[in-house]
């Protein structure tokens, strides 16, 4: 018996002491570093040149949050996009129930607000706006397919950053205009950028929540404030390149 009760108590020990060393090679794992930034800004430039050529189309159900003066309100949709300028827009409400569908078409859109019964169809240049609630415009809607890197603004070039605090700061000019961008290092992709410098219209775009999909690596989470304006766009789901059918981008009035 005391045998068995020494036996006992010392696989006991053993355990333990197994268990606190485990537990100390644990805590001092060496933490992995973080991949530092290339100084090099041709690094960056190809990734962006590669992403901007490749990423043709999505597809997925995605929340949007807009901020303003007046107030605040969030729902939720399905967006089709596919460069350079075709875009779908199904905004839902309660049970999956229609509120407001959008169509464009590169310079043609259709659009209905079943809350108001209020439609349009025709030039994006006339397009007399949208519902307070949803505050989109033919501008806006021209340059979000660019936001999302579908129809990026080339040709473009990143520069070294002027007056940069990071050394993932760098300079990028576009047709746009010129804007200062930080460089995600771990993907190679931007996760902000604010512009274009010198222009009253300035307006910040923040990436976020890169995931790779089709051998490309895109954003989840898009955050664009434009003056009074922060809209906050962030998938749920999403499909890089799908096949998308060509019935979806007809601009037409949905019933």
């Amino acid at each position: 018996m005391t045998n068995c009760r020494t036996s006992s108590k010392n696989l006991s020990l053993v355990i333990a002491g197994a268990l606190f060393l485990f537990f100390q090679a644990c805590v001092h794992v060496p933490q992995k570093k973080a991949k530092p930034c290339q100084t090099d800004p041709a690094v960056y430039q190809e990734v962006l040149l590669k992403l901007s050529q490749e990423f043709k189309a999505l597809s997925g159900r995605v929340k949007v949050h807009v901020e303003t003066e007046r107030g605040s309100a969030s729902f939720t949709g399905d967006l089709y996009a596919q460069s350079p300028g075709r875009l779908h827009f199904d905004i839902l409400g309660f049970l999956n129930r229609p509120r407001f569908v959008l169509i464009k078409d590169d310079e043609i859109i259709a659009w209905k607000d079943f809350d108001s019964g209020r439609s349009y169809m025709g030039p994006l240049e006339a397009c007399p706006g949208f519902p307070g609630e949803f505050p989109f415009s033919p501008l806006f809607l021209r340059d979000f397919m660019r936001i999302l890197f579908l129809n990026f603004p080339g040709p473009f070039k990143i520069l070294p950053g002027e007056n940069a605090v990071s050394p993932c700061d760098f300079t990028l000019t576009c047709r746009w205009g010129t804007f200062d961008v930080t460089m995600d290092p771990q993907v190679g992709l931007p996760v902000f950028l604010k512009g274009p410098r010198d222009k009253a219209d300035m307006f910040q775009i923040t990436f976020a929540d890169y995931f790779r999909s089709s051998g490309l690596d895109v954003p989840r989470e898009y955050e664009i404030v434009v003056k009074d304006v922060r809209m906050t766009f962030t998938f749920k789901t999403l499909q890089i390149n799908p096949r998308i059918s060509e019935e979806v981008f007809v601009p037409l009035v949905p019933k």
